[in-house]
């Protein structure tokens, strides 16, 4: 075949053409042109593995649950995210669960107050703080008034409680307890055998995270006890042993023992005996785990072998409570003693704050003075409890005088 002009041209032409594509390409082209790749069947391949489907929980899925192409890192993050959406889950259950368990323990709650002793006030609020006590000294922010708050003391109303009927209802019933003008207004109980039993368990024998308020099983409730020892918890909602926590002084306040000035005395029934009033007198923080140091011994003193045993068991007391009152005391007289968990260090140092009363004795006065109470700063503490706030214990300073028998 004869080789024209035409031809030469043609040739030339497409050799030109061929060497500005060459031009054109990059490195990563050149590359898979001397694998012979296509670029463009290689991802449409790969698309057609993982196709996208319209449907949002079928995207959700494939994002989420690890699937069969999955590089081996991107199957440990989504087995991950997997775990902590089922521990969030789990989170979320455990709450509501919580909730619904305190909304249904606080409606049993109050149906029995609301039956066998209905005087106190389920809206009660705290005392506010006394910020500026004095007019001389401040005013309340943005008000140019000073604040107050009214610190007269509530007095007791006898409480007159239908032990039958509760005892028709639960046989554990011992006594029943209130702190007037507050939600502290609850049946006792005590198990037979079973000293933790209403921790978890309500008065209806159903399991319940805020439980009753309990006695010891030391208590024998037939009149010859000497210290009546009653356990709750103090749950957030103001139930049960809530408002013992109130006692602690509030040392942010000008005011820090506000909530004793308001409610200095507490009220007790117990099945068969007439409604008592007891006085507050201390209040004190003692630890439980040796590890951190002494563990002192209030939970086994519901009677006394002599004076002397009773005069130790108030001066180791006085020793450790954190305020002094007016209230005296002497041997004879019939102790209360209100205990519930308190975290002042952290949750795992377990610890319990502790208010001890003193039954009203025949003839005396409910009242007490409560102008003249003392916060304790110099309180006996324990071991770990120091080395926290980097001080320790100078010796007792309360006035023994206010111990009769000592």
């Amino acid at each position: 075949m004869a080789y024209n002009k035409q031809n030469k041209f043609d040739d030339e032409l497409d050799y030109n053409e061929n060497k500005k594509s060459k031009k054109k390409l990059s490195k990563k082209d050149i590359a898979l042109d001397k694998f012979d790749m296509d670029m463009t069947t290689s991802v449409g391949k790969k698309e057609d593995k993982i196709p996208k489907s319209k449907n949002p929980f079928k995207r959700l899925a494939v994002a989420v649950i690890p699937q069969k192409d999955d590089s081996p890192g991107q199957k440990r993050r989504k087995m991950l995210l997997i775990v902590a959406i089922c521990i969030l889950i789990g989170t979320l259950a455990y709450l509501i669960w919580q909730l619904s368990q305190l909304a249904i323990s606080e409606r049993k709650h109050k149906n029995l107050w609301n039956e066998f002793s209905p005087n106190s006030a389920p809206d009660y609020h705290l005392p506010n703080r006394v910020a500026n006590p004095d007019a001389n000294i401040a005013t309340g922010p943005g008000t140019g008034e000073p604040e107050y708050t009214d610190l007269t003391p509530i007095p007791n109303t006898p409480l007159n409680i239908d032990f039958d009927r509760l005892r028709s209802l639960n046989p554990d019933t011992r006594a029943w307890i209130k702190i007037e003008g507050t939600q502290l207004n609850n049946v006792i109980m005590q198990k037979p055998g079973d000293d933790n039993y209403y921790l978890n368990h309500d008065f209806d024998g159903d399991e319940s995270i805020s439980g009753e308020i309990f006695s010891t099983w030391r208590n024998q409730w037939d009149g010859t006890d000497e210290n009546y020892i009653l356990y709750g918890h103090n749950m957030h909602d103001g139930n049960m042993f809530a408002y013992v926590l109130h006692y602690i002084p509030d040392d942010m306040s000008r005011e820090p023992m506000a909530f004793y000035k308001v409610h200095p005395t507490i009220a007790l029934q117990r099945d068969g005996g007439e409604s008592e009033t007891y006085k507050v007198f201390a209040g004190f923080v003692a630890n439980t785990q040796e590890e951190y140091g002494e563990v002192f011994n209030y939970t086994t003193k519901t009677n006394f072998n002599s004076k002397d045993e009773f005069n130790q068991y108030i001066l180791d007391i006085m020793d450790r409570s954190w305020f002094y009152t007016d209230v005296d005391i002497e041997y004879g007289d019939t102790l209360l003693t209100l205990s519930t968990c308190h975290w002042p260090l952290s949750r795992s140092i377990e610890t319990r704050w502790v208010v001890i009363a003193r039954k009203v004795r025949p003839g005396e006065s409910e009242e007490v003075d409560t102008t003249v109470v003392e916060r304790n700063y110099g309180a006996k503490l324990f071991e770990y409890y120091y080395q926290c706030i980097g001080t320790q214990w100078y010796g007792s300073n309360w006035d023994t005088s206010k111990l009769l028998s000592y």
